[in-house]
């Protein structure tokens, strides 16, 4: 059986977990409590939830719902925890909301050569990144490092709940072909651009002197 580990259960997780219940064994990672203002985006969380830690209901309605197998860590992704939440597995998720958890995603995967796709939404729109480490282009490729300005948050800019759903399904559809190696829709190697409803995928290559793709490869320890 596939373990997906998925980072980050808000908007983006909370249907990409649903997406993925019957796919194989899910880790849900996320240190947050559900709150009473992200519900209309957070679908797998109700008012009772409310205050309650996200792995813990968020592993609770997928149960309900059939899946296969749900381990819920609360705890914090970085430098400190990511060696083991990585050590089994197959396909790593990125759904978190902060920019700097995507870099340490990318860098901490690159290392220890494990797939990943890493996604993001805001407003109206989102995009949806796919890795296999040595063979295809890695977030740094794209995005070299953090902004020097800080960029706007979902609390600051608004999304909808809508284009949560459309950017988790296509992540989703990435990373059963990470795990599978089926790849119907052609995702892997390009990034897949969502606009306003529309959705476009746009290939590129590898970035010469690439920092997280030229990182050197380490084993994974408990």
């Amino acid at each position: 059986m596939k373990t997906f580990v998925i980072i980050g259960v808000g908007g983006l997780g909370c249907p990409l977990a649903l997406a993925l219940r019957r796919a194989g064994r899910l880790v849900l990672v996320d240190d947050d409590v559900v709150d009473p203002t992200n519900l209309q985006r957070q679908i797998l969380f109700g008012t009772a939830d409310v205050g309650r830690p996200k792995v813990d209901a968020a592993r609770d309605a997928l149960l309900r719902r059939g899946a296969l197998g749900v381990e819920a860590v609360r705890a914090h992704f970085d430098e400190a925890t990511a060696g083991a939440l990585l050590h089994d597995a197959d396909v790593v998720c990125d759904g978190s909301d902060n920019l700097a958890t995507k870099f340490l995603v990318n860098d901490a995967c690159l290392r220890v050569g494990r797939r990943f796709v890493i996604a993001a939404a805001i407003r109206h729109g989102g995009n949806v990144f796919p890795v296999i480490p040595r063979e295809t282009p890695c977030w740094r490729c794209l995005f070299e490092g953090l902004p020097d300005d800080e960029l706007p948050s979902c609390a600051d800019a608004g999304i909808l709940g809508a284009t949560c759903g459309q950017v988790a399904g296509i992540q989703a559809k990435a990373a059963l072909a990470l795990a599978t190696g089926h790849d119907p829709d052609g995702l892997i190697g390009r990034v897949a651009v969502c606009e306003r409803g529309e959705t476009r995928s746009i290939a590129f290559r590898r970035r010469p002197g690439c920092s997280g793709c030229d990182s050197p490869t380490l084993e994974v320890s408990e």
